[in-house]
């Protein structure tokens, strides 16, 4: 496998990692799986930092109970290969305060390896809700 080709396995494997971090809300794994700049926009046109999507997630405000990606694609941005957009599918069941909602939407995620460590990092979401 080429260097190109190992690149996007790591980097679908860390949106694999994010997707079972997100249902089994270990906030400490995706601690480590979101940049400190991460902008995260929600299919709702709500946007969140890190700092406030974590809280969303620690507070139960926000909880994930089926999460699943499909059509999932990723491409390389830069010659060097250390960004990377995927995009895909997402069919969720969430607890949005509470309330059961049903959320389809198409995503387009932005990762980076970190300067330090050399690990994926999340540094952008943009969900676009699906017709019902």
């Amino acid at each position: 496998m080429d260097n190109a080709s190992q690149r996007l396995t790591a980097v679908l494997a860390a949106e694999e990692r994010r997707r079972e971090a997100l249902l089994s809300a270990d906030l400490e794994a995706l601690q480590g799986l979101l940049a400190d700049t991460l902008v995260y926009v929600h299919s709702t046109a709500a946007s969140d930092s890190k700092d406030s999507y974590l809280a969303k997630l620690r507070s139960g405000g926000l909880r994930y109970q089926a999460l699943q990606f499909d059509d999932v694609q990723a491409r390389l941005l830069a010659p060097a290969g250390d960004a990377a957009v995927v995009t895909g599918r997402m069919a969720a069941q969430v607890l949005k305060d509470g309330q059961p909602r049903a959320v389809r939407s198409l995503f387009m995620t932005v990762w980076a390896r970190s300067a330090t460590s050399g690990d994926w990092q999340l540094c952008a979401h943009q969900g676009t809700p699906l017709p019902t």
